[in-house]
């Protein structure tokens, strides 16, 4: 019969051969796996349930010049959902209905984390497999979160391994340390300028993950070797930073300015004690504070220098041979120059003055004529000297270059109030960096503020160390002016900045704000005070600047004397003692040789029993005593012109309220 079957159906055969021989294949594959390659298939699934990921370490310490801690990281963790995993379940097979576990859920964690209870349940709600819930957790609210979720078995939410930045002094050198965005990296300040610095060698997380590549949360761990963290050292010392940053906030609530930035700086090394701005902001919660507040003021204000720029052109004239300190100037209380007229600060001639009383008392005729000798050519040429018109090169972002004529485009005004610190644009640090080639006996150094960066392993990566860009006059100049600014503090127009006991050098300067659509602002002034001391051997160099203050606005008014109290207490602070002999004349002396002429009395503010204050009459007296009366009766002064007041609104004798403006003019 089979024989029949064969006959009838040939084609059999074919088909019992091919079943047997793939009955035979299947049996040799089954041998192999099971037998000979075991191993290699257990080494594959264990991958398949394995998940590797390069985790970030915390970024490296930023401390100051004596190691005290400035930024620092901790470890913390950043929350994420899994909707699909709380919806069913890690199993895949919820008893409950989803709804009731996502707001039980969303109820839990809603008051620790901060977060509106009834977007945390659209968030458990969404589709998809991962959704943040707060990233960069603080500490404490990581733990309470974690709590609450291993106390009460909620599934779908995961943890990743995060880095907490924290600025240990809260808002004090906030725009010179910046700060980092969420995923650590950082964008202001010396946190972007150092980021690939500050960041540490990655570490591998390992995690175990179930069939359906759901996290195993509880058996996940991170790879014990402990991170080693690059470390920056900046040339800040606290104590000082400290200092400038109360004595900026004082200046604000006295003088009600717009803005103000301060700067200490080693004039024989370009090292930075302490730099600070305000408006400033608190790193720690950066996203909070206008963007306005997270600029360096310090090195990216563009602003006319006023007469803190004297002391550098007189450098010009005594290093081209052009005056002495004893040349002689003609000093009527002002200036003809084309068609422009320049006057004295205070309007008053002095007649025949040494240039040595020019710098002394701020005369700006002498400076003019000084400049209209010195020309177009050479005055730019020196100011490049000095640093102008370039980046000082800073470790720091957003520093301005300023801004300087072309030669070639500037007519006899421009010569002319550019001697008197006007016409140009420059930025605080520059004006600092300049007035340290005078401390330092000629150098201009470029100012720093890394002193040190020393990797995971110790070895130092990079040091700050001094770098004499170019030396600009010589030690017999440099001696010569430094001589002419410490009169300035001892019985010149600087008085207000001295203290008592140590030999002080330095310079007033009020200039004119530059309006934003160009020209001036009116009535608009910025007011600052550079100086250095000891005189003779300087150990410190400071400039403040305050933006626009109400009321008074010289800087011998507003700014010399934040210059005297801030550097008192730097002084204290650091231990050094006064001079035994300062060596200077006394200011009875200098009032005996006629020197210094005593301003004529002021009128009476008069303060009323109802709070009011009587207006008096302006007329006659120069700006700076105006100012200094409506300082007195806490007015606002918006000023016109310049020389003596001729008229002014409200009239003599209105009663008006505290803060109220005053018109006043001038000629």
């Amino acid at each position: 019969m089979n024989r029949n079957l064969r006959k009838k159906h040939p084609n059999l055969n074919g088909l019992f051969i091919l079943l047997c021989g793939l009955f035979a294949v299947v049996i040799s594959r089954l041998f192999f796996l099971q037998i000979i390659d075991a191993e290699d298939l257990a080494i594959r699934e264990r991958d398949q349930l394995i998940w590797n990921q390069v985790m970030k370490n915390p970024r490296g310490p930023i401390y100051d010049r004596d190691g005290e801690e400035l930024a620092v990281s901790l470890m913390t963790g950043s929350l994420y959902v899994d909707p699909k995993e709380m919806r069913d379940g890690p199993d895949g097979a919820r008893e409950k209905p989803p709804a009731d576990i996502q707001r039980r859920a969303a109820k839990l964690l809603a008051p620790v984390l901060n977060i509106k209870e009834e977007s945390l349940f659209q968030d458990f709600s969404a589709e998809g497999r991962f959704a943040w819930i707060k990233r960069v957790m603080e500490p404490k609210e990581y733990e309470e979160a974690k709590k609450i979720i291993q106390d009460n078995k909620l599934t779908g939410l995961h943890f990743l391994p995060a880095s907490k930045r924290y600025y240990t002094k809260n808002r004090a050198a906030a725009q010179i340390l910046g700060f980092v965005n969420v995923d650590d990296e950082g964008i202001s300040g010396i946190e972007m300028v150092l980021n690939q610095e500050l960041q540490s060698a990655p570490s591998k997380r390992t995690m175990v993950v179930d069939s359906k590549g759901n996290i195993i949360a509880d058996k996940s761990y991170l790879d014990p070797v402990k991170a080693q963290l690059p470390e920056v050292y900046l040339t800040l010392d606290s104590k000082i930073q400290y200092v400038l940053e109360e004595a900026m906030d004082r200046a604000i609530e006295k003088t009600h300015a717009e803005g103000a930035a301060a700067i200490m700086m080693d004039p024989y090394t370009g090292e930075i004690l302490g730099m600070t701005s305000r408006p400033t902001f608190d790193p720690n919660n950066a996203g909070s504070f206008p963007p306005i507040t997270w600029n360096n003021k310090a090195i990216s204000m563009n602003y006319e220098p006023g007469s803190v720029f004297k002391p550098i052109v007189g450098c010009m004239g005594l290093t081209e041979g052009i005056i002495t300190p004893d040349t002689l100037f003609q000093d009527d209380g002002s200036i003809r120059i084309a068609d422009r007229v320049i006057h004295n600060w205070d309007g008053e001639g002095n007649g025949l003055v040494p240039f040595s009383e020019v710098i002394k008392f701020s005369i700006n005729t002498g400076m003019v004529q000084l400049g209209m000798q010195l020309g177009a050519e050479r005055m730019i040429e020196y100011s490049k000297r000095f640093g102008f018109g370039k980046a000082t090169g800073i470790e720091l972002p957003g520093e301005e270059s300023g801004i300087l004529y072309e030669p070639k485009n500037m007519w006899e005004p421009d010569i002319a109030t550019m001697a008197i610190g006007q016409g140009i644009a420059v930025t605080p640090l520059q004006v600092l960096t300049a007035i340290c080639s005078i401390a330092n006996g000629g150098e201009l150094l470029q100012p720093y503020i890394v002193k040190k960066i020393v990797a995971a392993d110790g070895t130092v990566m990079r040091e700050g160390k001094k770098h004499v860009v170019r030396n600009v006059i010589t030690p017999q100049v440099a001696a010569q002016m430094r001589g002419m600014m410490e009169q300035v503090v001892a019985s010149g127009g600087g008085k207000s900045a001295s203290i008592k006991g140590y030999r002080i050098a330095g310079k007033t300067g009020t200039a004119e704000k530059l309006a934003e659509g160009g020209g001036y602002a009116a009535g608009k002034y910025i007011a600052s005070f550079v100086g250095f001391v000891p005189a003779d051997k300087p150990k410190y160099a400071m400039l403040v600047m305050l933006d626009t203050p109400k009321g008074a606005f010289y800087g011998s008014q507003v700014s010399a004397p934040v210059f005297k109290d801030t550097l008192q207490q730097v002084l204290v602070a650091k231990g050094i003692q006064p001079s035994m002999s300062e060596g200077l004349p006394s200011f009875t002396e200098l009032s005996k040789a006629n020197l210094d002429k005593k301003p004529q009395k002021l009128p009476q503010m008069q303060i009323l029993p109802n709070g009011k204050i009587k207006l008096p009459d302006f007329k006659g007296i120069d700006m700076r005593y105006a100012a200094e009366l409506v300082q007195q009766g806490h007015l606002c002064l918006k000023p016109y012109g310049s020389g003596k007041a001729v008229n002014q609104k409200p009239p003599p004798g209105t009663e008006v309220a505290e803060g109220s403006t005053i018109e006043i003019w001038f000629k």
